[in-house]
């Protein structure tokens, strides 16, 4: 894998730099812990294989462990995962493919369910 500019691996056991990220076609909007921000010309997928600490909600975004907030399901009985991003809170609809998967990790992270 070709190094992305300014944004080096992750190391296991460092600290995560990557906060969430956004997909828009082939280009990947990254936000950091930081504040800082970086359009990558390099797809979602790759960012997750480079960043295994992301989880990755939908096709279009993964998050770090750290902003879920809760989870809960709408009146139309979906998913939705609390995110606290940027000093408000976001929800975010998880697809019915990645349900199962993203409650696991919620399980297994031990976030609360906040009805």
């Amino acid at each position: 894998m070709k190094p992305t500019p300014y944004l080096k691996p992750h190391q296991p056991h460092s600290q995560p730099q990557v906060s969430w990220t956004l997909a828009d076609g082939n280009y990947t909007h990254m936000y950091f812990h930081n504040g800082g921000y970086y359009l990558s010309a390099i797809t979602l997928g790759t960012i997750c294989q480079r960043f295994p600490y992301l989880i990755r909600l939908s096709k279009h975004m993964a998050v770090a462990p750290s902003l879920i907030v809760s989870w809960h399901r709408n009146q139309a009985r979906q998913l939705v995962v609390v995110l606290a991003v940027e000093g408000s809170q976001q929800e975010v609809v998880i697809p019915r493919r990645r349900v199962r998967e993203i409650k696991q990790l919620l399980r297994q992270r031990q976030v609360q369910r906040g009805d």
